[in-house]
């Protein structure tokens, strides 16, 4: 991309990207920065009926679809149709983004970024990658040429950063977040985690009945595990808050005392970013293991801890490192603090005009 067909600034974006909320959070943090604060036209590209879809209408995001399927990890037949789907899907991104007129167009991650990728890169459209873990997907690897470049969470010489919401980081995490009632979130990710939701609320009930805290438990479960999770907590004779998927989970980040959650990058992002220590478990088939190699790097920075998946069985184990966490409030206090300092989580507006200064 030639010096003098970069936008100076942004008036009209594309974002693209979807799936799973790691993917769909970070375009939807653009879309609605680029909106708010440059006053641009905005417009997300992503598979119609998907999370992305439903996100945008509740947002007022104007919202175009483009059919696609999964390749990695299917069988021989799901295969064949997600690259019969190439071809259209790269005409449909061409009559898109010719009708839309775009400066930038940004990809989350998903299938569904290929074909808009692609037919920016043939329109001469400037196309940012966001690649949020510290192993970089297939997907990206592949686009890579047809990009201006792939942002990651930490770098030197050019854009980095993952991003979050709202126009300003929020500030590090007072004392009082960490004595008094304690929140305790269980996020498994936009989906749920079946191994989150079956095990952790045994792990609580255990962590009660040896020490009385004043918890008030979260428990995202994903639409799917809601109502497994409601019973279980019932029959445990335990109070919970349980949720289907949460758009505004960040908020809630923002003022748990610890989250138990998985690793993927988007939720590592934005658990650091609000200054909460965590309990992380990594998924274990992540594709190339990220999630563990996420997690393990804010436990070497002792921002958090990692249980592997296996381990949620081990319900008195988990159960007493839980209580000593918790019982600890300088522990929690000092371990967000840690987390606060390294998170990679940027206000969206800030990491758009990184993309302009690179």
């Amino acid at each position: 991309m030639s010096p003098d067909r970069f936008p100076k600034r942004i008036s009209r974006l594309v974002v693209t990207g979807g799936g799973t909320g790691g993917h769909v959070i970070p375009a939807i943090n653009l879309l609605e920065a680029a909106r708010r604060e440059f006053g641009a036209d905005v417009l997300y590209v992503g598979t119609p009926g998907n999370l992305e879809e439903r996100l945008s209408r509740q947002k007022n995001i104007p919202f175009a679809g483009i059919a696609t399927s999964g390749f990695m990890g299917k069988n021989a037949l799901e295969k064949l149709k997600a690259v019969s789907r190439v071809i259209p899907g790269v005409s449909e991104a061409l009559r898109i983004l010719k009708d839309f007129r775009p400066d930038l167009l940004v990809g989350t991650g998903g299938y569904v970024q290929a074909p808009s990728v692609v037919a920016a890169a043939l329109l001469g459209i400037p196309s940012f990658l966001l690649e949020p873990n510290g192993v970089t997907g297939w997907a990206n690897r592949l686009l890579k040429p047809l990009s201006a470049g792939v942002v990651l969470p930490f770098g030197e010489g050019g854009p980095s950063g993952i991003p979050l919401g709202g126009a300003v980081r929020p500030e590090r995490p007072g004392e009082e977040r960490f004595s008094g009632p304690l929140m305790l979130l269980v996020a498994g990710g936009s989906q749920g985690a079946r191994q989150i939701n079956r095990q952790v609320p045994k792990i609580l009930k255990v962590l009660l009945e040896k020490e009385s805290l004043s918890l008030r438990i979260v428990h995202q479960a994903g639409e799917a595990g809601i109502v497994e999770t409601k019973t279980l907590y019932r029959d445990l004779g335990l109070e919970a808050e349980v949720l289907g998927f949460d758009p505004d989970l960040s908020e809630r980040y923002r003022t748990s005392a610890l989250v138990i959650a998985r690793a993927g990058a988007m939720t590592v992002a934005e658990i650091t970013y609000s200054g909460t220590p965590a309990f992380y478990v990594p998924y274990p088939l992540a594709i190339r293991d990220h999630q563990r190699i996420n997690a393990e790097s804010i436990q070497r920075a002792g921002a958090g801890w990692v249980w592997p998946d296996p381990s949620l069985t081990e319900i008195d184990a988990r159960a007493m490192e839980l209580l000593a966490v918790l019982k600890r409030p300088d522990r929690l206090r000092e371990a967000g603090d840690k987390a606060w300092t390294l998170s990679p989580g940027r206000p969206a507006g800030q990491w758009l005009l990184s993309l302009l200064d690179r």
